[in-house]
């Protein structure tokens, strides 16, 4: 295929990424903000040796999943994949892409083991968090966020995925020209909003003397640095503790052990589950000293906060009793590193809860927990970033 060529196809389906697959000649065309049965005539735009890419010019058949997307920068702007799907129906592609992907991978789950997704409510105005970035050009200042060329910039006057209190302090912030005239090229603005406090702003790094936000969650609150890590939305945030409580309430453990733990959402959720011992461990020395201070208030006594990495204290965990413990992993986008994954595999643990944002990374694991002796008991996919690409995955361990 030749780029500019335009050619007739119809959606085979949406892979993760969310762009359409469609197949010419036998081979494999990407088309964006496509959906799966659609007919469309569309234009080469980059050919690899495997693959093609193209942009839809206009079709012939639609969708009847197909919406009028909701934000003006749909298209330019690479973080909404689905705005133009139905939420519901985005869900269930990203459902299919978790099976393909466990196809690829060779992972074949039991019966029963991969249940329904969840999807939290609402789909639009749940971000609690966003981060815009500043370009000068001419004279004028942009902020909003790169585009897919990872260059331009487009200036955003609201994103429809930030809480509407966020978009009400950029556009008060947008009508103040001297906040505008304070921003440098290469600019981060952060935006974060919460209950207790409203939104929020800092430009590049919050002040290192800044006061802890504090989160609302269904059973209490969470002390959070400006800094640190804490899930974008809520009601997803709140999807995940009840998958954990659930298996609390199940198995009973005596302690439980928090990898990754930033200020120490999970092990809140064993407290007030009523988990007598828990022990915390964050790289984040910002996030521990927030996890320390958060578990007291839920009633630990003497929390066990380790500001490490989670590689050594599992290795730590080696020759320990575990049979009564309960591990949970939440690590960043790369996934258990491989000292990681040995140190779990040569643990005495016989179970524990692996959540992952990233689905290829979480398959690379699993092949190694496999043939590590772990057997996967629960998979279930949280839409925790609805109308965009990203999921979230939840999965129940033992051996």
């Amino acid at each position: 295929m030749e780029i500019g060529r335009e050619f007739q196809c119809e959606i085979e389906k949406t892979v993760f990424g969310g762009d359409g697959l469609a197949r010419v000649g036998g081979k494999v065309v990407f088309i964006p903000r496509t959906l799966p049965g659609e007919r469309l005539i569309a234009r080469v735009t980059a050919c690899k040796s495997s693959f093609s890419r193209a942009e839809a010019v206009r079709f012939g058949a639609t969708s009847p999943h197909r919406i009028e997307p909701a934000c003006p920068y749909f298209g330019r702007c690479p973080g909404c994949r689905y705005l133009h799907a139905g939420y519901a129906y985005e869900t269930g592609l990203k459902a299919a892409q978790l099976a393909d992907q466990l196809a690829q991978a060779g992972l074949e789950p039991a019966p029963g083991v991969l249940e329904s997704p969840v999807a939290p409510e609402p789909p639009l105005g749940y971000r609690n968090k966003i981060v815009l970035h500043v370009h000068k050009v001419g004279g004028r200042t942009m902020l909003g966020y790169v585009m897919g060329d990872n260059t331009t910039v487009t200036d955003i006057e609201a994103c429809p995925l930030a809480h509407p209190e966020i978009n009400a302090k950029l556009a008060e912030l947008r009508g103040d020209k001297s906040f505008l005239h304070s921003l440098h090229e290469g600019m981060d603005v952060t935006f974060r909003r919460t209950a207790a406090g409203g939104a929020t702003y800092w430009r590049n790094q919050p002040a290192r003397n800044a006061t802890w936000l504090k989160e609302e969650l269904p059973f209490g609150w969470l002390s959070v640095p400006c800094g640190s890590f804490f899930q974008v939305n809520a009601a997803g945030a709140a999807a995940l503790a009840d998958e954990v409580a659930a298996l609390i309430a199940a198995r009973k453990p005596a302690r439980f052990i928090d990898l990754y733990a930033g200020v120490g959402f999970f092990s809140a959720v064993a407290l007030h589950a009523g988990v007598r011992e828990v022990l915390a461990v964050e790289s984040d020395e910002a996030a521990a000293a927030a996890a320390r201070f958060n578990l007291k208030n839920f009633g630990a006594e003497n929390p066990e906060v380790i500001a490490g990495d989670a590689a050594e204290a599992l290795k730590s965990l080696k020759d320990a009793p575990a049979s009564d413990a309960l591990l949970t992993v939440d690590p960043p986008r790369g996934g258990l590193t491989l000292k990681a994954a040995m140190a779990l595999t040569g643990s005495t643990l016989d179970s524990f809860i692996y959540i992952s944002c990233n689905p290829a990374t979480w398959a690379r694991d699993a092949r190694r927990l496999a043939k590590g002796g772990f057997t996967l008991n629960k998979l279930r996919l949280v839409n925790m970033f609805p109308r965009t690409e990203h999921f979230e995955l939840f999965s129940f361990w033992t051996r």
